[in-house]
Order: C-alpha cells, then structure tokens, then sequence
C-alpha cells in the first residue's frame, strides 16, 4: 500500500492519496482512495480529479460516490478511484488542492504528488542475463559429457553439416514451390474478427451491458488508430472526433451515428447509465456498416486509380 500525506497540519486540513500499488503492468486496474480531513463543519472545496488524471493520461475506469464522515474534531471525505494506463512509463498524479474559508480566511492544502510507473510485459529468456560467478569444480564425464564430445568429433560434425545442408537444400524447395505471399490483415479483418468474438461473449445474454459497450468503444478505438492513423485509444471522444470527421474514407452519413455510438458508452461506462435494447443491437450493427461503408470506399478508390493509370503501347 502506498500513499502521499497531506502538506498541512490536520488542524487546518489534511489530503491524502492512497495506493494499492505504484507500480502495474499497462492495462492492469490499481485502486487509488482519496481522503480529505477538515476541521468539523467547514466544507472545503475540491479539485476536478477526472479532468487532472486525464491530462495526466491516466484512464479513470470506476468512479465511486464522495462519502463524508461527520465527526468531532474533524469531517472526514473519502473517495475511491479505480485506474488504468495503455502506455508504458512513468505517470504522476500531482497534488491535488483544497481550500475552506474560516472567518473569511482562505485556507488553503493540497496532497503531496505520487509517482506511478507503468510496465510492459517482460519476454523471458533474455541473452543478455548473467549468472553468478562460482567456482568450477572438477568432475568426472557423464553420459551428457560424453555425448557431446561424440558430436565434437570430426567425422559426426562433417555428416551432421552434410545432413543440415541437405534439409536446408529440401526446405528451400519446399518453399519456393509452395511459398504464398503473406498479406497482413486490413483493419476491416481485424476489426469483423474482434466483433465476431465480441458476439461469442453473450455479454448481453448476461446482462453485462458495461462490458458491452466499453468492448465496443475499445474496438472502435483501436480501428480508428490502424485505418486512419488517429491515436483515439488514450484520448476522451471529444478530443480526437473533428479529426475523424475530416476522414475522406468516412461516410459523413455515418459520423454523427458514430459519435453517437461512443458517448454512449461512455455514459455507460462512466455515469452508469442503463442502456436500451435498441442502443444494444444498434451498437454492434453501426460497427458491421461501418466496415462495410470504408471497404465500398476503399474498392471505389482502387477502381478510379486503375482508369487514371496510363495504357503503355507496345512497339
């Protein structure tokens, strides 16, 4: 557990931030609780929380109640956030100012910062590690010594060279006859894949609506980010919307039903709002005619380039 103290005496006013963990791997959720104390009866002002963290791209998954606590000397207010991040580094959570008035005297405290570092997972089997350094003792050669020292002799390296030519030779043929060009997926694929799986999930059957819609917006996202090189997945919907508006490969039919699509889970997701049946349905079918709609237009610019480009005349 982790935690930054307030820089005031309690008397006056006290914040302090506590952490389950200051250190997570991307897209992992740690818990952050927010207490304020204040002299009994007085009510102190807070910051905008939601709007520092995201600057900070720091993505706030849950959003509890503010509680207060009455209390004699002090009012106690909690709250608890539950957080996430997508890229891996170091992020801070900067101290957070409060003030009350007393006798007309602003009084003013803040939070100390506290610094969270964001890893990626981490491949095993690296060359570079280096054990320690212990004696060598000496031993007499067992089955593996001696087996080794068999294929250490000259005659078996020159038949095992032999051999490795030979099935370098055979792969070789193997894949120049049958070598079929690899074509990394378009967005689309990816995209109708992910939706596919997304119906396999039968979230709705188990009234998981939350997951629903923050499944669809994170699809969404991440199609944004590979097909029109927006970066949408750590940025709020209004910051990156007048850029996919701009997209010539976008329908403008279908922006409005878009941004739509995406304020609603996020209403979902952050205010709790229940969804109806038809936002539902809706929802997934937007995602299939979206896709539907960029591949018509994607053909269509093939088609124009392929008459524009110039006949070559045989001599």
């Amino acid at each position: 557990m982790s935690c930054s103290w307030g820089l005031l005496a309690q008397d006056k006013g006290q914040a302090i931030i506590f952490m389950d963990s200051t250190t997570f791997l991307i897209g992992d959720q740690i818990s952050m609780e927010l207490i304020v104390n204040v002299p009994a009866g007085y009510t102190p002002t807070f910051p905008i929380i939601d709007e520092i963290l995201e600057k900070e791209k720091l993505e706030i998954v849950e959003q509890q109640e503010r509680e207060l606590i009455k209390a004699d000397p002090n009012y106690t207010y909690k709250q608890k956030f539950t957080l996430t991040a997508w890229e891996p580094g170091t992020y801070q959570i900067p101290a957070l100012a409060f003030a009350y008035k007393n006798d007309g005297v602003l009084v003013e405290f803040e939070s100390a910062s506290l610094m969270l570092n964001v890893t990626a997972p981490q491949v095993t089997g690296d060359s570079t590690y280096v054990a320690d350094i212990k004696t060598i003792l000496a031993e007499s050669p067992n089955f593996l010594d001696q087996l080794v020292a068999f294929f250490k002799h000259p005659v078996v390296v020159a038949l095992l060279i032999l051999v490795l030519a030979f099935l370098a030779f055979y792969a070789f043929m193997q894949y120049k006859n049958r070598a079929k060009a690899i074509v990394p997926k378009t967005p689309e694929e990816i995209l109708s894949e992910q939706l596919e799986a997304l119906k396999q999930s039968d979230f709705l059957g188990q009234d998981r609506y939350k997951e629903y819609h923050t499944s669809i917006s994170f699809l969404l996202r991440t199609y944004i980010n590979g097909r029109f090189k927006i970066k949408a997945l750590e940025r709020p919907t209004a910051a990156f919307l007048p850029k996919l508006k701009e997209q010539p490969l976008l329908d403008p039919s279908l922006f409005e039903e878009f941004e739509t699509v995406l304020e609603h889970a996020d209403l979902i997701k952050y205010a709790k709002a229940s969804p109806l049946d038809i936002a539902n349905k809706k929802a997934l079918s937007f995602c299939f005619e979206l896709m539907e709609s960029v591949r018509e237009k994607l053909a269509s610019n093939e088609l124009e380039e392929g008459e524009k480009a110039p006949l070559t005349v045989e001599k």
